[in-house]
């Protein structure tokens, strides 16, 4: 017998031979990654032939979303083989359906990250079933049922009673959901079992979710937003002022999001505390319409048996620029998660462990200003180095201990690449007053420096941005410096360090022997972006995520 760690083995390799022999099989198109999605289908008595298959993110609803692109349609091969090419990140579901014999099947989950190459479980085709559901009272307008992430759907006219959900792949159904004209929030039904040629039964009402409308406000009036910003991070607090604790899961694991067409929207808990009534989420939303006060998005909860749908990487996401996020909400105890696919997670040793605290969003790390600090390990040769003017933004919640003429590093990757830091240090000269700083360092131009005037005690929202050989600093949403003091000097760039809040890689000589420059104060919710942000975007942020929140209205349902 074959040890099943080899037989594993085999069946990798074997399968990586099939698809690198045969580019016949590949699939253009579908979204501008390079990540391929490969697997077989099988019959009862071996592989299928003339299947077709479709990749579907897993929120896609086809009655009000575009059709199914062609380039997400494969037919299998000889050998039952299918092929998608150029993938976005995200979550995907594989629906298939042998086009003679009808059987089916369904395959979800499927996690698209930074693997340039995905083989998707082998499957089997089977009959379908079909799902009955039995309203306990008739429909009181027309609406439809339908299975997310598929093309699976029924309509449903206003007077029925029932509903009949036909051809649906036989196994466990994650989630039916049932919407009507006069109601945004869906009944629910999860975790559905259909057995081949027979129909399930779903007696009694499905459930009601509890729902909350959430109104995006950049007029003038509110966040101040002239131009659309695209897949954007709304934070979303809930506190006992605007939330009902004690309805929701004890972890908040039965929440979801949907925008005004109900499509479902990722969502990140940074933190779920039932006892205090705290709550603190982030959603990507594709979308936010400048100077507007009509958009919504709605929080939806109290489906039992719920799923945690929680997905940092999701909300962050490496192909829209998120190369490394750290909220720094964990405890003492606990390493510094990365929210991105990317795991950049930072560790401290014990003796220079910053403690957790009261941050500006939720908790943060405090930082003793003499031996604390956080290293991204392996990030030296990573994703966060970027070109001399290159295109990246580096941000940080920030809260400046006490003014002491020292310079305080707040995030680096390097005293000779790039850097955030609060100082006393402008142009090789000590300065009078404190400063914010945001450096880049090149080659030829060496460090290329800008500043604005710093504050301590009281929370700030910092944001260096380079964009090719211009550079931008803004503090809470202002632009405070664009004109970039350059300081000449022998020393050579140096992208081997890995990236570091808190202090400096290594001690700082030049122009002064700083040392290490250890942060003393709080920092929160650090990010490196491989995108140069716009002001709107930056002052967005800012406006959404200042303690009196100026985006979101909430409106109770």
């Amino acid at each position: 017998m074959i040890p099943s760690l080899l037989r594993l083995t085999i069946y990798i390799a074997s399968s990586l031979l099939i698809f690198c022999n045969h580019p016949s099989i590949v699939n253009n198109g579908g979204g501008g990654s390079e990540v391929e999605i490969v697997g077989v289908i099988y019959n009862q008595d071996g592989p299928a032939p003339r299947t077709q298959v479709k990749l579907i993110q897993s929120n896609y609803n086809p009655l009000i979303m575009s059709p199914i692109v062609d380039s997400m349609i494969d037919t299998t091969d000889a050998l039952g083989r299918y092929r998608f090419k150029n993938i976005s990140s995200g979550q995907y579901n594989v629906q298939a359906v042998h086009l003679s014999q009808r059987t089916r099947l369904l395959v979800t989950g499927i996690e698209v990250t930074t693997d340039k190459f995905i083989i998707v479980s082998r499957d089997t085709l089977r009959k379908p079933g079909s799902i009955r559901l039995k309203l306990s009272t008739e429909a009181a307008s027309d609406g439809y049922l339908s299975i997310p992430g598929t093309d699976i759907t029924t309509t449903v006219s206003a007077g029925s009673n029932e509903i009949l959900l036909d051809s649906v792949p036989a196994g466990t159904i994650p989630e039916i959901r049932y919407y009507t004209a006069d109601d945004t929030v869906p009944l629910i039904k999860r975790n559905v079992t259909v057995v081949p040629s027979h129909t399930t039964i779903l007696e009694g009402p499905p459930v009601t979710l509890k729902k909350m409308e959430l109104l995006l406000n950049t007029t003038v009036n509110g966040a101040g937003v002239q131009s659309d910003i695209y897949n954007f991070p709304v934070l979303v607090r809930l506190s006992e002022t605007n939330f009902d604790f004690s309805s929701a899961a004890t972890n908040g694991k039965d929440i979801t999001f949907t925008n005004s067409n109900n499509v479902v929207l990722p969502h990140e808990i940074e933190r779920w505390n039932s006892a205090t009534k705290q709550a603190e989420i982030w959603v990507k939303i594709d979308t936010i319409h400048g100077n507007d006060s009509t958009q919504s998005i709605y929080l939806q909860w109290g489906a039992p048996s719920s799923t945690d749908q929680s997905n940092g990487s999701a909300v962050f996401d490496t192909a829209a620029g998120f190369q490394g996020v750290w909220h720094l909400s964990e405890s003492v105890t606990d390493s510094s998660y990365d929210a991105t696919i990317n795991r950049y997670t930072g560790t401290s040793p014990d003796n220079a462990t910053p403690a957790s605290g009261t941050g500006q969003i939720g908790n943060c790390r405090i930082f003793n200003g003499t031996s604390d600090f956080i290293t991204m390990n392996n990030t030296s040769e990573s994703k966060l180095n970027f070109p001399e003017s290159g295109y990246y933004t580096v941000s940080a919640w920030v809260y400046l201990d006490t003014f002491d003429n020292s310079s305080r590093c707040i995030v680096s990757k390097g005293y000779e690449q790039y850097f955030l830091r609060s100082t006393y240090i402008s142009l090789n000269v000590l300065s009078i007053k404190p400063l914010w700083e945001f450096v880049e360092f090149s080659e030829t131009q060496k460090w290329q420096a800008l500043n604005g005037s710093a504050s301590s005690k009281q929370w700030v929202f910092l944001a260096g941005v380079r964009e090719g050989n211009r550079q931008f600093l803004y503090c809470n949403g202002d632009l405070i410096d664009s004109t970039i003091d350059k300081w000449p000097n022998a020393v050579s760039r140096n992208t081997g360090n890995n990236l570091y809040i808190g202090r400096f890689a290594t001690p700082v000589t030049i122009p002064a022997n700083d040392g290490y420059c250890f942060f003393k104060g709080g920092i929160d919710e650090v990010r490196i972006q491989s995108r140069s942000l716009h002001a709107d975007w930056i002052k967005l942020c800012y406006m959404n995520q200042r303690s009196d929140d100026k985006l979101i209205v909430y409106k109770k349902h």
